[in-house]
């Protein structure tokens, strides 16, 4: 059975929701540190650090959503990224 994220969701889906736009803003983020890193070895592992921390989170996240049955429609899904 699948629920439909259209915003009269339960807050537990609301919250899932939320944290899965905070892990893709973060995986933006950590891409955005990478592509400015200087050549220092150091900076370049900690910046790809950050991006498969995101990336395992985000998947975390996903993967929570759709074991709770949980999808969002086209419509919802782009005012979101708008915002």
């Amino acid at each position: 059975m699948k629920k439909e994220f259209n915003g009269g969701s339960s807050e537990l889906e609301r919250h899932l929701i939320e944290e899965i736009e905070k892990a893709r803003q973060e995986m933006q983020l950590a891409e955005k540190a990478f592509q400015w890193v200087q050549n220092d070895p150091a900076e370049v592992d900690a910046a790809l650090s950050r991006m498969e921390a995101a990336l395992a989170r985000y998947n975390s996240l996903i993967k929570q959503a759709k074991d709770m049955g949980i999808t969002i429609d086209k419509i919802t899904m782009y005012s979101q990224l708008l915002q």
